[in-house]
């Protein structure tokens, strides 16, 4: 198998000069770009070298972590250690989109990162593996491994903030539905979409047989495995949505995500199926006790720790998750100074 490198996007919210231009930009931003731009969205959570260590440990395979940032690079970063690339924005994003402060535009733009490899995966830095994960959970013959469900779109109204994920559903979809048609979809792979792989929730492509447009796909927020080219492909055929979604600095209704080049990829049939593992948290005072527990005896491979506006104590119960993932993983990596 070829080379899989891995994509982290990374931005120190509390640096001053960062959080000037940032507070700059958003003096012209729309009520929901406001909204959306909450300071959860961008300030450090767990120390970023428990996720350097923890890759280290668990997914050892990885050819090369690229480490994308807005000209910030992490003080305890070993960059002499080959298996690391440190790539600010305006090295592979278009000039005409930056600055950015929308994790979207950076996603959709990743392909454009020149010493990428093909096979990629996409992390961010609440992801955290926690056991070894072999090569062949993300990649199998070249192909991308994931799983095909689908599931229907329930937007909510939040009073304290606003899901700019449910509009990305909505553009995601519009533009799949446009390209592919679903019977023939499942048609032409239909192991691949009614897999015993998947457990139970191969009842959700039952139940939802019925109809003949995709709603929605089962989006974990967790790592995902791409290629370079479904990226290049979408570009090409959808240029105007992607360049238009590109231009928001901060997340807007036009925004496409990652989701769209994983359905993308899914509905093109050039994926194994597997069950993904893991889960994903949304962080809270009256549950980070019980995610510590389960990070401890690491009841998960991987878990994703989603911060929350409604942390109140956020420094005290980072530094407390921040001690339960190093107590598995206590020694320094070689991606730490």
């Amino acid at each position: 198998m070829n080379d899989v490198d891995i994509v982290l996007p990374w931005v120190n919210g509390q640096e001053k000069d960062w959080n000037e231009k940032k507070n700059r930009y958003l003096a012209n931003a729309n009520e929901l770009q406001l909204k959306c731009a909450v300071d959860s969205r961008y300030r450090v959570g767990v120390n970023l070298k428990l996720w350097f260590r923890s890759i280290e440990k668990c997914m050892p395979w990885v050819n090369k972590i690229f480490i994308v940032t807005d000209g910030q690079i992490p003080d305890f970063l070993n960059l002499n250690n080959p298996k690391i690339k440190v790539v600010f924005h305006e090295d592979f994003i278009p000039a005409q989109y930056l600055p950015t402060f929308n994790s979207n535009t950076i996603e959709m733009n990743v392909f454009r990162i020149k010493e990428l490899s093909e096979n990629f995966i996409l992390f961010n830095d609440d992801i955290f593996p926690l056991k070894y994960i072999r090569k062949e959970y993300f990649f199998k013959n070249e192909l991308v491994c994931d799983e095909a469900l689908e599931r229907i779109v329930a937007p909510k109204i939040r009073e304290k903030m606003v899901n700019c994920f449910e509009y990305c559903k909505i553009n995601n979809m519009a533009v799949i539905n446009k390209h592919f048609n679903k019977r023939s979809v499942q048609k032409k792979n239909f192991f691949k979409w009614y897999n015993l792989k998947y457990g139970k929730r191969v009842l959700r492509n039952i139940c939802m047989s019925y109809f003949y447009d995709f709603d929605n796909f089962s989006n974990r927020h967790l790592a995902n495995s791409f290629k370079k080219k479904t990226f290049k492909e979408i570009w090409e055929k959808e240029y105007e949505i992607l360049d238009t979604a590109s231009k928001n600095k901060f997340r807007n209704y036009s925004d496409v995500s990652q989701y769209l080049a994983q359905a993308w990829q899914i509905c093109g049939g050039e994926f194994y199926p597997r069950k993904t593992l893991g889960q994903s948290f949304l962080i809270s005072d009256t549950n980070y006790k019980k995610i510590i527990n389960q990070i401890k005896i690491k009841r998960y491979p991987i878990i994703c720790l989603n911060d929350s506006m409604e942390i109140k104590n956020y420094e005290e119960v980072m530094c407390e998750i921040s001690q339960s993932i190093e107590s598995i993983f206590p020694n320094k990596s070689s991606f730490e100074l």
